[in-house]
C-alpha cells in the first residue's frame, strides 16, 4: 500500500505499475482492473484516515439485501395502524386512491435517488447527494435534519412496537410502569417513561453491531416473514370480501374527493424509508446498478402492498366500523377468524422490527458521512476493523433514540419527523436536474463500465462555455439549444447550466410561495369575489413557474452514460420539488418553529466546529468534485464545493513547471469512481 500511494516528484510514481507511471495513470489503471475499493481508500487519507477512517466500510450486500432492506423499513407499523385509521376518519374505501397517490408521489422522489445512487455510490444519502451538487452548506442543512428524522422514526417506532406489545397483554405493562413509576405530567412529554421502547431500541443497536451482513441477514428473515403475513391477510381476508361494503351510504368515496387528498398527504409518510436504500450505497457490491433496481422493486413492492390491503380491508367490512388501534384483528374477529389475530400480530411485530432496523441503519450512517467530510467530529467516523461497521456512532445514535423513545410523546414529534424528509426529497430532485444540465466536463462521473474515466487534461485551464450548442454535439449539457436563439437576448451570455440552475431556484422559490398563498389565502380567491390583489399574484407566480420550466427546457442534457437515469427530466422531478412543497405547507405551524429551534443548533455547531474541520476546503475529497460550480473572480460561492477540478489541475501544472513538489498529495486526489 506504501508503494501504491507514494507520490514522488517530477510527475511520476513508481505505484504498481512500473517506473513513470502517472497518478491519473494509476488511478486509472486501478479502476479499470476493478480496484475501486483500494482507490477509494487510498483517496482518504492523512485528516480522516489516520484519526477515524483507516478502517473502510464493507461492500458485502446484494441487490436483494438492499431490496428487503428498503422493504422492511416502509412496510412497518404504517400497514397494520395507518391503513385502519386513514380509512376511516380520511378517505373511506377510497383509501386505495390515496396510497396510489401517495405511492406516485413518492415514486417520483425514489427517482431521483435511484439515480444518484448510480451515480454516488456513498454513505449518506441525501446528504451526500446535495453535497456534490449544491455544496457543503446545504448539504449539512440536509444532513442535519436527516439525523433528526431518522432518530425521531426510531423513537416512534419502537414506542409503537411497545404500545403494539402492550396491547397483546392487555395494558400489563404500562400499567405496571405508571404503577411503580407513576406518570409523567407534560404536554410534551409521554404519560409515563416507556422502558420497554428503550430496551428493544438498544437491542436491535446490538444486533447492527454484529455487522452489515449479519443485520442485513437478520432484516431479511423478518421482512420476509412480514411479508408472507402480508400475503396471507390478502388471500384470506379477500374470502370474506363484500362489494356492498363499497356501495353504502357515501359510496366509495364518502370523505369526496378532498378526503382522498389528505388521505393521501397522511400515507405519504408510509414511503418514508426507501432512502435507506441509497444509504447503504457505500456497503453494496455493485451500487450504480443494485441502489437502481433496489429502489424501484421495493417502491413496486410495498405500493402494491399497501393499495391490496387497503382494499380488503374495507371489502371487509363497512368503512366506518374500523378500529383504528387494531384494524386487522378486529375485521378478522368480526368473521369469527379470531385465531387471525395471532398471525397478523406476528406480522406486526416483524414489520415494527424491520422499521426500526431501517432507520438505526441509516442515522449512524449519514453521521458517519457528515464526520468523514469533517462537518462533524472526526471519531464519529471511526469504523471497527473487525465488524467494518461504525460502531461508536451506532450506539450514540441508538442511545439517543432510545432516550426520546423513553421520554416524548412520539405523536407529537412524527410530523417533525416529516419536515426534513420532505426538504431531503426537494432538493434531491432539484439536484437531478441541476446536474442534468452540466457541461460533462464539469460531471466527473466513471461511466458504468468502469472503462472510461473523465480526466482533465494537466496543466488546462477551464475556459468559457459556448453559450449555444453547435450542431451534432448533443452531448454538450447546458447550453442553449440552437433553436432557441432568441433566448439568448434575454438571458444573455452565462456559463453552461449557471441558467439552469437559476430557473430551479425561481421554480422552487414560486412553488413555495403559491402553495403559501393557496393555503393560508386561499378565502381571497374564492368565487364569486376573488380579491384582484390575490389574482394579480396568482397570475404573476404561475407564469414565472411556466417561464422557468421553458428555460429549464430551452437547454441541452448531458449525455453521460449511467446505468439508471430519472425519464422525462425536467418534468418529473419538476413535480416531485412541487408536491413536496405543498405537503410541507401543509405542516402544523409548530412544526416549523421547532424546525427552526433545531437547525438554529445545528448552524451553531457548523459554525463552531464544522466549518473550521470541513475538509471542502482541500482540492479534492471523495465525492466533492462531482460537481463544480462557477466561481466569481476573487472569491467562492458559499454553499458551493470551493475548489475545483481545474484548480487542482492547475496546480498539478504548476508544481510539475517548479520541479519542487510532488505532483499531488494523497488527500489532493479526486475520487472519479463514484
Amino acid at each position: 500500500m506504501y508503494e501504491a500511494t507514494c507520490l514522488l516528484g517530477g510527475g511520476s510514481s513508481k505505484a504498481g505499475g512500473g517506473d513513470g507511471e502517472t497518478m491519473t495513470g494509476l488511478r486509472q489503471r486501478l479502476l479499470v482492473e476493478g480496484w475501486s475499493g483500494t482507490w477509494d481508500r487510498m483517496s482518504r487519507t492523512k485528516k480522516v484516515s489516520t484519526d477515524a477512517m483507516e478502517t473502510p466500510l464493507n461492500r458485502c450486500l446484494s441487490t436483494l439485501d438492499i431490496t428487503l432492506l428498503g422493504i422492511g423499513h416502509m412496510v412497518g407499523a404504517g400497514i397494520y395502524v395507518l391503513t385502519g385509521t386513514v380509512a376511516k376518519d380520511t378517505a373511506g374505501p377510497a383509501i386505495i386512491l390515496s396510497f396510489l397517490l401517495a405511492g406516485f408521489a413518492s415514486f417520483l422522489s425514489a427517482l431521483c435517488y435511484a439515480e444518484f445512487g448510480a451515480r454516488v455510490p456513498k454513505a449518506g444519502s441525501a446528504y451526500v447527494y446535495t453535497y456534490v451538487t449544491i455544496g457543503e452548506f446545504w448539504a449539512f442543512v440536509i444532513g442535519w435534519n436527516i439525523v433528526l428524522e431518522h432518530m425521531i422514526g426510531a423513537a416512534s417506532v419502537a414506542r409503537a412496537w411497545s404500545g403494539y406489545l402492550d396491547s397483546l397483554f392487555d395494558g400489563a405493562v404500562s400499567n405496571a410502569t405508571i404503577a411503580n413509576i407513576g406518570e409523567m405530567h407534560s404536554g410534551f412529554l409521554a404519560p409515563y417513561p416507556d422502558f420497554l421502547a428503550f430496551a428493544v431500541t438498544l437491542v436491535y443497536c446490538g444486533f447492527l453491531t454484529m455487522g452489515v451482513k449479519g443485520s442485513a441477514y437478520f432484516n431479511s428473515v423478518f421482512t420476509l416473514i412480514n411479508l408472507c403475513v402480508i400475503t396471507f391477510v390478502i388471500a384470506v381476508g379477500m374470502s370474506y370480501a363484500d362489494i356492498a361494503n363499497w356501495n353504502l351510504e357515501g359510496g366509495f368515496m364518502p370523505f369526496g374527493i378532498s378526503g382522498v387528498i389528505s388521505g393521501a398527504a397522511t400515507c405519504f409518510y408510509a414511503f418514508v424509508g426507501f432512502d435507506s436504500i441509497a444509504t447503504a450505497g457505500e456497503e453494496t457490491k455493485d451500487p450504480a446498478r443494485s441502489i437502481p433496481k433496489a429502489t424501484l422493486v421495493s417502491m413496486s413492492v410495498v405500493t402494491v402492498g399497501y393499495i391490496m390491503v387497503g382494499a380488503t380491508l374495507t371489502l371487509m367490512v363497512p368503512y366506518y366500523s374500523l378500529n383504528p388501534a387494531a384494524a386487522l384483528p378486529d375485521a378478522f374477529a368480526s368473521h369469527g377468524a379470531t385465531w387471525a389475530k395471532y398471525v397478523v400480530s406476528v406480522g406486526a411485530i416483524c414489520g415494527m422490527t424491520t422499521t426500526l432496523f431501517g432507520s438505526l441503519f441509516s442515522l449512524p450512517r449519514c453521521v458517519y458521512a457528515m464526520a468523514v467530510d469533517g462537518l462533524l467530529f472526526s471519531w464519529l467516523a471511526r469504523v471497527s476493523d473487525k465488524t467494518k461497521v461504525p460502531i461508536i456512532t451506532l450506539l450514540l445514535c441508538g442511545f439517543f433514540s432510545a432516550l426520546i423513545a423513553l421520554l416524548f410523546d412520539i405523536e407529537k414529534l412524527v410530523e417533525f419527523m416529516s419536515i426534513g424528509t420532505l426538504m431531503a426529497y426537494t432538493i434531491v430532485s432539484a439536484s437531478v436536474i441541476i446536474l442534468r444540465y452540466q457541461p460533462p466536463s464539469r460531471c466527473n462521473i466513471k461511466s458504468p463500465s468502469h472503462t472510461q474515466i473523465t480526466t482533465p487534461t494537466p496543466g488546462a485551464l477551464p475556459t468559457p462555455t459556448t453559450p449555444i450548442a453547435e450542431s451534432g454535439k448533443g452531448d454538450e449539457g447546458g447550453q442553449l439549444r440552437s433553436s432557441c436563439r432568441w433566448l439568448l437576448h434575454l438571458v444573455g451570455k452565462r456559463e453552461a447550466g449557471l441558467v439552469v440552475t437559476w430557473a430551479v431556484v425561481i421554480f422552487t422559490t414560486c412553488s413555495s410561495a403559491l402553495c403559501c398563498l393557496l393555503q393560508f389565502g386561499g378565502n381571497f380567491l374564492s368565487l364569486p369575489y376573488p380579491s384582484v390583489w390575490a389574482i394579480i399574484i396568482t397570475v404573476i407566480l404561475v407564469f414565472l413557474l411556466a417561464f422557468s420550466v421553458i428555460m429549464i427546457v430551452a437547454h441541452r442534457q448531458n449525455q453521460i452514460a449511467l446505468s439508471f437515469s430519472v425519464p422525462l427530466v425536467p418534468l418529473l422531478p419538476l413535480t416531485s420539488i412541487f408536491f413536496n412543497i405543498a405537503l410541507m405547507v401543509h405542516l402544523n405551524p409548530m412544526t416549523w418553529v421547532r424546525f427552526i429551534v433545531w437547525m438554529v443548533i445545528g448552524l451553531l455547531v457548523y459554525f463552531i466546529y464544522g466549518q473550521h474541520h470541513s475538509r471542502e476546503g482541500e482540492p479534492v475529497s471523495s465525492y466533492s468534485t462531482l460537481l463544480t460550480e462557477p466561481t466569481p473572480a476573487g472569491g467562492t460561492v458559499f454553499g458551493s464545493v470551493q475548489h475545483t477540478l481545474s484548480q487542482v489541475t492547475a496546480k498539478i501544472a504548476s508544481a510539475a513547471t517548479e520541479d519542487k513538489k510532488p505532483i499531488v498529495n494523497e488527500e489532493e486526489v479526486g475520487d472519479n469512481d463514484l
